[in-house]
């Protein structure tokens, strides 16, 4: 259960007052949207205990692994049909790539969240206003949780897609969903590796190198969220002729031009909008937006509980 005790009476009853009188409401989610869903990101003791061969080779949390090489440590690591390099060029072992990612993706996109009561408290509080979803979170717990998929935007990509990881084509983005279940039941948990080179994913029109299509580097390919941003472009533009209530959550420094400085811009241009922002280590806002917006250094969890939701 959220711990509504340090949240004062007053500034619940002051976002109360702003979701009223709100006609649209944008939600601004960063990663403290899935801690509060039980994924942390930066959880030492989730990693070791779900990743622990992987643990013992240096990374020690979620986000240790964005970025790590999977460097070959014997010959186990080479697929039949020759060494492959990643985007460092240095020589990758696929069995241990694909062994966590395969774990990874049934953990964070097909299991269930371990807490949903965040999204779905939140979804009572907004229902019956106009409301969109932008979010930096890979994990598609909105769309999952029941939001509407036509007014959502994940900017950073989807844990539902693969893609070459070379960008040999705009189109070169293809579903997981399928490839999650049966890679992750192949893994061999006392490796933690995906042996069987058959599963590791290979671009089907060029042939090379897979990854998860979720923003990396330059090699991200954007194609399939270009409509979302097309529709939120569309959404907000009606937005702005009525009364904006922004509810930023849990998005930090990380990546802060992806959320939370858009966030502010969007509150910025729109004389009727308010800024709600929600963070337990980050909760500033902008001194320029005066008294439109709110800052609640809490969870979002703590907030909709304190509310009602």
């Amino acid at each position: 259960m959220a711990d509504t005790s340090m949240l004062p009476q007053a500034l619940v009853d002051r976002v109360a007052a702003l979701l009223q009188r709100a006609d649209h409401v944008l939600i601004a989610a960063g990663a403290g949207m899935s801690v509060d869903a039980g994924f942390d990101y930066n959880s030492e003791r989730q990693f070791v205990s779900r990743y622990p061969v992987l643990a013992r080779s240096g990374p020690r949390c979620r986000y240790h692994v964005f970025g790590y090489p999977f460097p070959i440590r014997d010959a186990s690591g080479l697929p039949p049909y020759g060494p492959l390099r990643g985007a460092s060029g240095a020589l990758v072992d696929l069995a241990a790539q694909w062994g966590h990612m395969a774990r990874h993706l049934e953990e964070l996109r097909i299991a269930p969240p371990p807490d949903a009561t965040p999204y779905t408290a939140l979804a009572a509080l907004t229902a019956g206003k106009s409301r969109f979803v932008l979010t930096s979170n890979a994990d598609d717990l909105f769309e999952r949780m029941g939001y509407d998929a036509a007014a959502l935007w994940t900017r950073q990509g989807s844990y539902s897609r693969l893609q070459c990881l070379g960008a040999c084509h705009p189109e070169s983005v293809w579903s997981a969903l399928e490839w999650i279940p049966r890679a992750a039941a192949a893994v061999d948990l006392a490796t933690e590796r995906l042996h069987d080179p058959a599963l590791h994913p290979r671009c089907a029109r060029c042939g090379g190198v897979a990854m998860m299509n979720v923003r990396g580097g330059d090699w991200f390919i954007e194609t399939p969220y270009e409509p979302q941003g097309r529709r939120f472009a569309t959404w907000l533009g009606g937005a702005q002729r009525g009364r904006l209530l922004v509810l930023d959550v849990g998005t930090g420094f990380n990546t802060p031009s992806v959320i939370r400085w858009p966030a502010e811009q969007i509150v910025a241009r729109h004389p009727d909008a308010h800024l709600v922002r929600v963070n337990l280590h980050h909760p500033e806002v902008p001194r320029e937006l005066g008294d439109r917006a709110l800052s609640l250094r809490t969870t979002g969890a703590a907030l909709w509980a304190a509310l009602g939701g």
